[in-house]
């Protein structure tokens, strides 16, 4: 539904009036106005303005944000026309509206009336039997009103209200609509990016537990062969040490044993020989 000036101007003066309308005409120009400046610029007082400004806030027509003054103290409000509040209380306007001419044209089918021929009033059968089919005004006799103009004329206007508000009802839905796959598809970029994050560190956590769990079986590995090298080299050297300490001592007492008897012999030998 395109919101007009004339849908607006509607919207504005059931609530605020025409002296309104200068007022929307400002917020509509600009977004967060304060309300110093609107009061500047329609040279009102500060409190009219806020009571406006208050009213259209009731109808969910307008928005503010507040900010403290470094300097003076206190808050200033700026203000904001929203145009989705506009567009839902003409909706709301024109329903009711589409209630009160389906009443009108369920009574204008459904009873008679009469009519005064100087066109002073227009009364129902009951009303006309109260002043005996005389005019309470002029005091005419009034006559049959023959209202089909006026049940064709309701019906067209029946028609074009539905319609209106059919359009606008179908173009807020296909918003809806709209919003909600917006909706789901940030929800389903936020799943995959949370998913993709998770997942990278996970590999590299794992790869890294591996990496380090085979150092620690290498450092293992290799602590305990080094230690199965020392314990052998020790035995070996151990061993070695042992017989080296045996054999030189089983050499020498030979050594010393037989050589002297050698000796000894060869002496007595060469001797006996002279």
């Amino acid at each position: 539904m395109r919101l007009t000036q004339k849908k607006i101007d509607e919207v504005v003066t059931k609530i605020l009036g025409e002296g309104g309308l200068e007022l929307v005409t400002l917020l509509k120009q600009k977004e967060n106005i304060s309300e110093f400046d609107l009061a500047k610029r329609l040279n009102l007082d500060i409190k009219v303005i806020r009571k406006m400004l208050y009213l259209l806030y009731n109808h969910n027509l307008v928005s503010f944000t507040r900010k403290k003054d470094k300097q003076k103290g206190w808050y200033i409000y700026y203000w904001t026309l929203i145009n989705e509040g506009l567009k839902f209380a003409y909706l709301k306007r024109q329903r009711k509206l589409l209630e009160r001419i389906e009443d009108t044209l369920d009574r204008e089918k459904k009873q008679l009336f009469f009519s005064c021929p100087g066109e002073c009033v227009r009364l129902d059968f009951d009303d006309s039997m109260d002043f005996e089919f005389h005019c309470p005004e002029c005091g005419k006799l009034l006559g049959q009103d023959d209202n089909k103009v006026r049940i064709e004329e309701l019906t067209k206007k029946l028609k074009e209200v539905q319609a209106e508000i059919e359009a606008a009802t179908e173009a807020r839905k296909v918003k809806r609509v709209k919003r909600r796959v917006a909706a789901k598809k940030k929800e389903v970029k936020k799943k995959i990016r949370a998913a993709t994050k998770k997942k990278v560190p996970a590999k590299k956590k794992e790869t890294k537990k591996k990496t380090v769990s085979k150092k620690k079986a290498t450092k293992k590995k290799t602590i305990g062969k080094t230690v199965t090298k020392k314990k052998v080299v020790k035995e070996m050297v151990a061993k070695k040490t042992i017989v080296k300490k045996k054999s030189p001592s089983k050499k020498t007492k030979t050594v010393k044993e037989q050589t002297p008897a050698k000796k000894t012999t060869k002496k007595k030998v060469t001797m006996k020989k002279k």
